[in-house]
């Protein structure tokens, strides 16, 4: 085992990670449900597969994290930082994501039912086969790389909301 697969694989989900170092950590398929990670510096982790339903990732820096797969369901992304982020196939229903930036994200095939993306930066986002329902892109910032990859009817409501880079 890798010193860096310490966590892999286990239940954190009543840990506290106030001092434990995040930056770069395989956390793969791990149970951090309800963790609160806020403000925290977790740049290049492997988070996927874990379960992070019910976690405060508010101001947190996720730059070049994998969170493929990922359970983000009812998680407070509040102004994270998503930069260049692996976020294929996540379930982000009920997440609140307001303010974040997720300039180069890969949310394909994510599941965005009733997601709060109000305010978020989107530019150059991919959101190919992405599932949305209820969705808020009020003040979110696009561009039009980020147009090409979403459905005719969501790309309506984003043009209705948001506004061109």
């Amino acid at each position: 085992m890798e010193p860096g697969d310490i966590f892999k694989k286990r239940n954190l989900s009543k840990v506290n990670f106030d001092y434990e170092e995040l930056i770069g950590r395989n956390l793969s398929n791990t149970n951090l449900k309800g963790v609160d990670l806020k403000n925290r510096d977790i740049h290049n982790a492997n988070l996927s597969g874990a379960d992070l339903s019910g976690a405060d990732l508010s101001d947190t820096i996720l730059f070049n994290v994998k969170l493929r797969g990922a359970d983000l369901q009812n998680a407070k992304l509040v102004n994270a930082k998503l930069w260049d982020t692996d976020l294929y196939g996540v379930d982000l229903t009920n997440a609140n994501i307001s303010g974040a930036d997720l300039f180069y994200a890969d949310l394909r095939n994510a599941d965005l039912r009733n997601t709060n993306l109000s305010g978020v930066n989107l530019r150059h986002t991919n959101f190919e086969g992405a599932t949305f329902a209820s969705i808020d892109f009020t003040n979110a910032n696009y561009d039009l790389h980020t147009l090409d990859t979403i459905s005719k009817d969501i790309k309506l409501i984003l043009e209705i909301q948001g506004n061109l880079w």
